[in-house]
């Protein structure tokens, strides 16, 4: 389920967050600091099946899920990680009790390749500097990240259609 503020449970939902590490470049082009509260411009992060195989298949290890904190798992859409900002991913509507909803995922940006996520690998395989080859190899292959513009189940197997940036 995915709400306004983000997936259900997830530590990463919310209207607003801290700034943090992964946010440098707006804190370096901005005002504001590390720590201050802020849009949260990052409620879902998405991959695609088929950017993980191939960085599965560089690396030579398997990428469990959930070990790279994504929230969905896309397949069949081309240069999933390079789609546009405001792109957006309408999946089909769904009922939740009484009503019809229909989630609405918009891309805010490409997601990076991080520490985090590389030594969350590393200790997942105990590979010394599985970090360094994982952040090395997953750039342009990370998925995307952004915030929800409509409330709704998005079930696997769902079929999404994405539409371009409103110009």
């Amino acid at each position: 389920m995915f709400e306004i503020d983000g997936p259900v449970g997830d530590s990463h939902s919310g209207f607003v967050r801290k700034l943090s590490g992964h946010d440098g470049a707006y804190i370096a082009t901005s005002t504001r600091s590390k720590g201050d509260l802020f849009y949260n411009f990052r409620s879902w992060t998405g991959l695609s099946m088929e950017e993980i195989e191939a960085v599965e298949k560089t690396l030579g290890y398997k990428i469990p899920v959930g070990c790279l904190l994504e929230n969905i798992i896309i397949s069949g859409i081309p240069n999933f990680s390079k789609l546009e900002p405001t792109s957006r991913l309408h999946f089909p509507p769904h009922r939740v009790g009484k009503e019809v909803k229909q989630a609405i995922l918009a891309v805010w940006e490409e997601n990076g390749p991080c520490r985090t996520v590389g030594e969350r690998l590393e200790k997942e395989h105990k590979i010394k500097n599985l970090k360094t080859d994982f952040i090395r190899e997953a750039r342009g292959k990370r998925g995307v990240f952004g915030p929800v513009l409509s409330a709704g189940i998005i079930q696997q197997g769902d079929k999404v259609l994405v539409f371009p940036p409103v110009r």
